[in-house]
């Protein structure tokens, strides 16, 4: 066994291994042994088929079968040894490689060509994009602020029915005014009062107190059995009489714009003033305006990065390995037409993102990060640390259920691996950013859209 290794190009080996008949000749001979032992032919007893009859029959695939064991343990071994970056896996060198008759000959050579990582320094300084940083206008935080006040309503159970309020019933089937016996019946009937359209039906519920007991028919009080059938259940006899008792009235209310509000939306920040209340919201606004471009923003720094960093790519070799890769699913023709449209960037910007990670250890993703990531996507806000053992536990194994699909895995991984990735080169490239509004970013947004389709 013979092993060597040339240059063929930047970047470009060849390995070349010379097999010998003594390398695999005790291997061939060990597999016809055992292929006597099972060969069934007709005539001989089992294992006492001759053994030139084995090597006739079963020979040149027992020789291919130690041929290619042999190559590919030493070729991978070659490869440890010398400690090889390949980009990719070697392939077979078409220039090189002679046709073989296996019968024939004893001392064979195998040709093997290498792509080499190439060094690759990815120097930030000179890198530069352009960027927006958005900023909501004052309407649009004063509508968040209205929003707010819609979903954190102050809550309270008036002792009479108003306008607005959600009521809680019993019902009764009922007949004649008189409830049925053994008819349909349900508690905890919820229904806005809103929903109501008809002003005499919602005079029956207007200014009743808590604790009213009457008889109502609700497809006439929300307009078809259909819409009744929606609110007391599908299982419900819609058309009836029911009679009703008022549980309770829940009056939801705008709620003032006070410190006590300000602490519900922003706790521990003792925010005092509407104008500092303002301010908060706003800067959550940017945050979240920054999270959601965050990707836009990514995509632009590859394009720079793979602009910047200059370094030689064998694409010819490239190229056939792409084929190959595909496992028959893209064609030479495919990658020779869309190599430069589609894949030279995703091949330089994989090779710049592996530099930087190797660089930079703290960018490889951690078993552990994955399991936070998935707890703060299941329960957003919750702050783990502080929990109790027992909480901590429960929540370990819901991440520990959810994270037993392998592909789902390596999907949070990546996604991830972009969001670390994303912050690592927003603190380290240059990015010149101009501020905008929500809607303006949008129509800039679409104006890109329009240029990259010409």
């Amino acid at each position: 066994m013979n092993i060597t290794q040339s240059k063929k190009g930047d970047n470009l080996i060849s390995i070349k291994i010379n097999v010998e008949k003594a390398d695999y000749e005790e291997m061939v001979e060990k597999t016809l042994r055992q292929m006597r032992h099972k060969a069934n032919v007709p005539g001989f007893r089992p294992g006492m088929v001759p053994m030139g009859m084995i090597k006739k029959m079963y020979g040149a695939s027992a020789k291919m079968e130690a041929l290619n064991n042999i190559v590919s343990e030493n070729l991978n071994k070659h490869i440890f040894d010398n400690k090889l970056d390949l980009l990719g896996y070697p392939l077979n060198d078409t220039e090189l490689q002679q046709p073989t008759d296996l019968e024939k000959e004893d001392n064979i050579d195998f040709y093997f060509e290498a792509a080499l990582r190439p060094e690759i320094n990815v120097d930030f300084t000179n890198t530069m994009v352009d960027f927006y940083h958005i900023v909501p206008t004052d309407e649009e935080v004063d509508k968040v602020i209205e929003d707010l006040q819609q979903r954190n309503p102050n809550t309270s159970h008036p002792e009479t029915v108003g306008e607005d309020d959600r009521l809680e019933i019993k019902i009764r089937e009922a007949k004649n005014g008189k409830e049925v016996e053994g008819g349909y019946e349900k508690d905890g009937v919820y229904f806005n009062m809103s929903q109501i359209k008809n002003k005499t039906q919602r005079k029956k519920f207007i200014d009743k107190e808590v604790g009213s007991e009457f008889v109502v028919n609700f497809a006439k009080v929300f307009g078809s059995e259909e819409e009744a059938a929606k609110v007391l259940g599908n299982d419900a006899p819609a058309a009836s009489d029911f009679n009703i008792i008022i549980d309770d009235a829940i009056r939801n209310e705008k709620p003032e714009l006070n410190e006590e509000f300000f602490e519900k939306i922003f706790p521990k920040k003792d925010i005092k003033d509407l104008d500092a209340f303002k301010a908060a919201v706003k800067a959550e606004m940017e945050k979240q305006h920054e999270a959601e471009t965050d990707p836009i923003l990514f995509n632009k720094m590859i394009d720079e990065l793979v602009a910047a960093v200059k370094f030689d790519l064998p694409d010819t070799f490239m190229k056939r390995w792409i084929v190959e890769n595909s496992q028959g699913n893209i064609s030479p023709e495919d990658v020779k037409k869309n190599y430069e449209k589609e894949y030279v960037k995703g091949l330089r910007w994989q090779l710049i993102e592996d530099s930087i990670v190797k660089a930079n250890p703290e960018l490889v993703i951690k078993d552990e990060e994955v399991k936070d990531f998935v707890l703060k996507q299941i329960f957003p806000g919750i702050d783990y640390a502080s929990l109790e053992d027992d909480m901590k536990a429960n929540l370990d194994k819901i991440a520990a259920n959810y994270l037993k699909d392998g592909k789902q895995v390596e999907q949070l991984k990546n996604q991830l691996a972009d969001i670390k990735m994303t912050a690592f080169l927003k603190g380290k490239m240059n990015i010149n950013y101009t501020e905008t509004t929500p809607a303006d970013f949008m129509k800039k947004l679409e104006g890109d859209g329009k240029k990259k389709k010409k």
